[in-house]
């Protein structure tokens, strides 16, 4: 556990230097897995919870996971599921990453699909 989040910090530095020379920059491809896969934990200590509580199907590609991230007045959580044929929110696993971690603001956005409410849930996620 410890050293996956060593592992996701070490990702999400050297993302924040990147992208100040490269506006384009994404997370390394090889690491969008082990972050990803990680992020339950993660929600848990620094998602803000929201007023009105939503249920979101979260589907990400580059690699594929399925994801169902709820908000209520007190919690948020991420549960790990079969992807959805029908997501709310559909977007690279990378950027799905920086999402949660509030390092997805709308200049480094990629094309997302679904009808998820990304600045509501870029509240959510604010980052330190």
């Amino acid at each position: 556990g410890v050293v996956g989040l060593r592992l996701n910090e070490h990702v999400l530095h050297v993302w924040d230097i990147e992208v100040v020379l490269d506006p384009t920059a994404t997370l390394a491809p090889s690491a969008a897995g082990p972050v990803v896969d990680s992020l339950q934990m993660w929600v848990r200590f620094t998602a803000k919870p929201a007023a009105d509580g939503s249920a979101v199907a979260v589907v990400t590609t580059d690699p594929t996971r399925g994801f169902v991230l709820t908000t209520g007045p007190d919690e948020v959580t991420l549960v790990a599921g079969d992807p959805s044929d029908s997501p709310d929110l559909s977007l690279p696993a990378e950027a799905f990453a920086r999402l949660v971690y509030g390092r997805l603001d709308p200049d480094h956005t990629p094309t997302v699909g679904g009808a998820a409410d990304l600045d509501g849930l870029r509240q959510v996620f604010p980052g330190a």
